[in-house]
């Protein structure tokens, strides 16, 4: 009877083990999705991106293992160069991104010394503003670029084609407004080298009455001298 006893309340305890066990098991597993629920929404999106970039790197990873052709080669090739002109492009023009819509056809550059590498400029959404902000982005970022350019021989004949191709959509009223902004800034334009020109005459007439000044006194003194010797010599 004392065995029997005995056994039961081994049994007793053994199960009493396995239920605070899983008990334990259970809290632990609460507590973790507790703190999981406490992370703010910016580290669960970096947590799933991070899960996705794994994904995608074992996805690739088994790609590679797979023999590839050389025309698969080539055509990878020629993507990661495209890939990597459109980042530069878009740190040449600073903070883009790739536009949704295109703004008329498409306008592809290409590397003369490597024909496979282009980019679409018409994808980069600087070039299809819509807001006055915007606008002002796509002036500031172009000028610099063609400005650096003025000291050019052709960049006059340039920038008066450049003009008429880039105005010739818009009405003859707005036209005439920018032709009135043009004739304000040559007017402008020519005040500062007439005074540039002014200036320099009247530096150079006074360098002139200067040393006509010098040579005069140079040569009273010398007669001056002259005299007195004649008188000291009497």
């Amino acid at each position: 009877m004392c065995v029997l006893e005995s056994w039961d309340a081994a049994e007793d305890s053994e199960v009493e083990r396995e239920k605070a066990k899983k008990a334990a098991e259970a809290k632990a597993k609460a507590d973790a999705e507790a703190k999981a629920n406490h992370k703010s929404k910016a580290q669960r999106v970096e947590e799933h991106r991070q899960a996705a970039l794994r994904r995608r790197q074992m996805e690739d990873d088994g790609e590679s293992d797979e023999e590839e052709t050389e025309a698969e080669r080539r055509a990878r090739l020629r993507q990661q160069e495209v890939d990597g002109s459109r980042a530069q492009a878009e740190e040449l023009f600073g903070d883009l991104s790739v536009s949704n819509k295109r703004a008329g056809k498409a306008v592809t550059i290409t590397d003369e010394s490597d024909p496979g590498k282009a980019i679409d400029l018409s994808s980069l959404a600087i070039f299809n503003p819509n807001t006055k902000d915007q606008f002002t982005k796509l002036r500031e970022t172009l000028t610099p670029l063609l400005v650096a350019n003025s000291k050019k021989g052709q960049y006059s004949l340039f920038l008066q084609e450049f003009t008429k191709q880039i105005a010739k959509e818009l009405p003859s009223e707005q036209i005439k407004k920018i032709a009135s902004g043009l004739t304000t800034l040559s007017n402008e334009k020519m005040k500062e080298e007439k005074a540039a020109e002014k200036g320099g005459k009247k530096t150079k007439a006074a360098k002139t009455k200067t040393t006509l000044n010098a040579s005069r006194d140079v040569g009273i003194r010398a007669d001056t001298r002259a005299y007195d010797d004649e008188d000291f010599g009497e």
